[in-house]
């Protein structure tokens, strides 16, 4: 997992500094960096009421190569604080509610699509495999659990994106994480997340 650590982060770089090369150049228009801060939620389990949680992007990186097609990356994070309304079982066979602290990051790249909708506001259509990560922490009335784990994830996303000032956008995006997890407040569960971000950007 840290050889997938690196080789995502070195894309990221790499994705960075082709942007700032053809930026340079005076190819305008054709990429962003961005930030945004939105809700998160679980999805996939009606026995646990997570409700609403934060979710920030750190890093929302895209770039037009071609004829629509491009790259994209994103490192980004979220939390969630709920009790759970299912069960830990401590000391074997004793059922227990839980409040639970719920966190999760994400560092991935991969293919984007890019309709422009006007000459300055346009769709990106994101497909991109990483790094998924997930801790969390269950109490009970007399127990403490926590786990962590890291694995392969995939992100489907959607952004839509609209140049406010020369070098400046505003973007709203949709993204669905993807990962296998084993929960402790829910029994075996892969991970299943959503967010809605809004932020700015910097446009290459």
């Amino acid at each position: 997992m840290q050889m997938i650590r690196r080789i995502v982060g070195i894309a990221l770089v790499l994705l960075v500094a082709y942007s700032v090369q053809l930026k340079a150049q005076d190819q305008r228009n054709r990429g962003y960096i961005g930030v945004g801060l939105g809700p998160s939620f679980i999805l996939g389990n009606n026995n646990v009421k997570a409700g609403t949680g934060l979710n920030l992007n750190l890093l929302n990186v895209g770039y037009v190569i071609g004829k629509g097609f491009g790259v994209t990356g994103v490192w980004a994070g979220g939390a969630h604080r709920f009790d759970s309304e299912a069960t830990i079982y401590v000391h074997g066979s004793t059922p227990s509610p839980a409040k639970v602290e719920f966190s999760y990051g994400v560092l991935m790249i991969g293919p984007m699509y890019t309709l422009n909708l006007t000459e300055d506001a346009s769709l990106d259509f994101k497909l991109r495999l990483g790094r998924l990560y997930t801790y969390n922490k269950a109490t009970t009335a007399d127990s403490e659990s926590i786990s962590e784990n890291t694995t392969l994830g995939a992100s489907l996303g959607v952004g839509y994106r609209k140049k406010v000032a020369n070098r400046w956008c505003v973007m709203l995006s949709s993204d669905y994480y993807g990962g296998r997890r084993q929960y402790n407040f829910t029994g075996e569960q892969n991970t299943h997340l959503l967010s809605f971000t809004a932020g700015v950007g910097f446009v290459l």
